[in-house]
Parts: structure tokens; sequence; C-alpha cells
């Protein structure tokens, strides 16, 4: 657990956190990472509690935010321990791509803004009445969503939209989103590609597609809002 006291607090992760548990007839449980104030990322990072148990907290106060925009990249993995996002992600300054590659519950109880999302396997996912979004830096194509999960899969707004064209040439793609869970519940989706500075000259850039597929025994696909 990583607690700073004083009147302006801030985790800064310059190393990475690996808390597996040892090998054995059977792996060790991983230990619990908890962040209780705002984490800045120094480089790319990763934290893992390992293939077993072990969640990964950051609490309401432990935002996350990169040092330069859209560049510090976050990989997690907790094996079948739980991921929370209690406070918000990117708020301040937007991470890098963020990848998930194993989790049991990931929960997103606040807005979430990154390069890009790719949960690789998960039980359950729910970021509902939240946003998911990684519209790109000026210039650049929005980044893809790729969430997988066993369970359910429940999003709020996700946007995909392609960056600003700043520099009068392009506009730039949106970002696929691929969502694929035993039940899926999405709220509304902009994948929109972004205008040309000069309409009447340049072209603007393309739509993200968008894919869902439920999984379990009797799948249901519910789409709660507009995809655009």
């Amino acid at each position: 657990t990583m607690t700073a006291t004083d009147g302006t607090p801030t985790i800064t992760l310059s190393g990475n956190i690996d808390t597996s548990g040892g090998a054995g007839t059977a792996q060790g449980a991983g230990g619990t990472v908890t962040f209780n104030q705002p984490v800045v990322l120094a480089a790319n990072r990763t934290i893992t509690t390992g293939a077993t148990a072990g969640n990964i907290i950051f609490a309401a106060a432990a935002t996350v935010n990169g040092t330069t925009g859209f560049t510090e990249t976050l990989g997690l993995t907790a094996g079948t321990g739980n991921i929370d996002f209690n406070g918000a992600v990117g708020g301040a300054t937007v991470l890098g791509a963020v990848t998930i590659s194993s989790a049991g519950t990931v929960d997103v109880d606040a807005n979430f803004t990154a390069a890009a999302l790719t949960v690789t396997t998960a039980t359950v996912f729910d970021s509902s009445t939240f946003t998911l979004n990684t519209t790109g830096a000026a210039n650049t194509a929005g980044g893809a969503v790729a969430i997988t999960t066993t369970g359910a899969l429940t999003t709020g707004a996700l946007t995909t939209t392609g960056g600003a064209d700043a520099g009068n040439t392009t506009g730039r793609a949106a970002g696929a989103v691929t969502l694929s869970g035993g039940d899926v519940n999405a709220g509304a989706i902009t994948a929109t590609g972004s205008a040309a500075t000069t309409a009447g000259t340049n072209p603007g850039g393309a739509g993200g597609a968008v894919t869902m597929t439920a999984t379990d025994g009797t799948p249901t696909i519910t789409l709660s809002g507009n995809i655009d």
C-alpha cells in the first residue's frame, strides 16, 4: 500500500511493481497493490500481482496521469485478482496505451483517458456511467479499444475519435472498437474520423470499425446509446 501524506501528496512511479506469489504445487497468491494518493507515471510502467489472486486498487484520491501526454504506457496483470480505478485516469495528462493482461473484475469508477485500451482477458468489465476516451492527439489517429471478458462486459460512453488536423493536411481516422463478452451492454459509441481543416481540399479521417460479440449460452448485446 502506497500512501503519501504531505500537503500535496504524489506517488511517482519510476519503477515497476511485481508482487507475484512464489512457485509451488500451486503458485502462491500475489500481494495486493493499493495506491491511496495521485499517481504519476515517470516512464512506461508495469504492475503485476501474478497469475493468481492479488488485487490492484487505485483509491478515489489516486488519480493516474502521465508525465508527457499520450506517452507513458501502463501494463497491469492481476491474474484472478480484481483491478479497481476509483479516481480519474488521464484527466490531467493523458496516458499512453493501457493494457490489462488478466484480471477477475475490472471496475472503472471514473472517466478514463488514454491513447488506447486493451483488456486481453477478464471475467467482468464495468465502466458504466463513465467515459472511456481514446481520442487521438493532434495529427494522430484515435486509439483502439479492445475488451474481452468471459462474463458481463458493460461500458458507459466510449470515444475513439481521430485527433484534430492541426497541420492542415488530412483528418485522422478513429480507433476501432472491439467488445467481446458473455453479454455485452454498451453505452454510446463515438468512433468518428476527424475533419480536415480545409474540408474542401483535403480528405477527412475514416470512421472506426465497431464490433460487438456476445459469447455466453444465451448471448445478449444491448446498445444503450447511438453509434456515431
